[in-house]
């Protein structure tokens, strides 16, 4: 189908925070709010938009304070998407083949590593994978998906990510509630269902954005129905600590949308990890190149998505 560029950039960097985001969304373009509703309601039919509303930082979540890079090696692909797939989302979240000795990669998340551990080895036995690699997060730097449809690469000008964010419960919401602010409905009003009144929500969010519980109010994008058909994966070995060559990352790449670094361990040595999403692989390729000449890279390697197991 084509694609309303204007419309999906709109919706992913300049989407209002109002009683009416959708109606809001449509004056600033100077639509016809109808049309808008309508064509966005087809986006999320059709698979192009996945969905829009809060989005949300894992952490604030009482089960789910801990996450976990996983890489599978397996020559059964389609069975072990299905055991992984059959998780909720989430807690078991993602699930790409990649170009790699390990092959299938997804995230978990727990209350503590102990039960990440017990989360992976049991998803392991189901599958019949004895050889795989747990990566816990140690710090999150960067978190924010946007797709700039006209340069063709992931873009966000993001700042640093805190290290920390207050439980949900802590500041007197129901974790299910917040929760539902992630997905809304396609109407005018989207927050008329809620307990709370329209302008009681809206300042709710502002307030969960402000303490790092919420990332920013956007829509989010599926990458290949908008023919981004290439996302990379690049690990790096360092000479120097971490967070330094994070931090020049985070300055100088704005195309990045996961700085992440992780806890290593003798199978798998690279402590940061970064992603970046594309409609060819020439933009990635250059990026590691560059990201190549920081100071205390030793070396960049990207590993490539072949297929996204939760959508074939």
């Amino acid at each position: 189908m084509k694609l309303d560029i204007e419309l999906l950039m709109a919706l992913q960097y300049n989407l209002p925070l109002t009683t009416t985001p959708l109606v809001d969304l449509a004056e600033q373009l100077g639509r016809n709010s109808e049309e808008v509703i309508r064509q966005i309601r087809e986006y999320i039919e059709n698979g192009v938009v996945k969905r829009y509303g809060l989005n949300l930082n894992y952490r604030a979540f009482s089960n789910y304070t801990r996450a976990a890079l996983v890489g599978f090696r397996t020559d059964d692909v389609d069975g072990v998407a299905r055991k992984v797939n059959a998780y909720d989302e989430f807690r078991v979240k993602h699930n790409f083949l990649r170009e790699a000795y390990y092959n299938v990669w997804f995230t978990v998340k727990g209350r503590d590593l102990d039960e990440i551990s017990d989360i992976v080895g049991k998803i392991a036995e189901e599958c019949g994978v004895d050889d795989y690699v747990v990566l816990p997060t140690k710090r999150v730097y960067k978190m924010d998906v946007k797709y700039d449809l006209i340069k063709g690469v992931s873009w966000s000008n993001r700042g640093l990510e805190p290290e920390s964010a207050p439980l949900v419960r802590e500041l007197g919401f129901e974790e299910d509630f917040v929760r539902s602010l992630e997905s809304l409905d396609i109407v005018e009003r989207p927050f008329a269902m809620f307990d709370y009144s329209e302008e009681e929500v809206v300042d709710i969010i502002q307030e969960l954005m402000k303490k790092g519980v919420g990332r920013d109010f956007s829509g989010v994008l599926r990458e290949r129905k908008i023919g981004f058909k290439e996302n990379g994966m690049t690990v790096l070995k360092l000479s120097d600590r971490p967070e330094k060559v994070a931090m020049q990352l985070l300055k100088d790449f704005p195309q990045i949308t996961h700085l992440i670094e992780r806890i290593v361990n003798e199978k798998w040595n690279y402590p940061i990890y970064f992603m970046v999403h594309a409609v060819k692989r020439e933009p990635i390729e250059e990026i590691r190149q560059r990201v190549l000449r920081v100071e205390g890279v030793e070396e960049a390697e990207t590993i490539y998505s072949r297929a996204n197991l939760r959508e074939t």
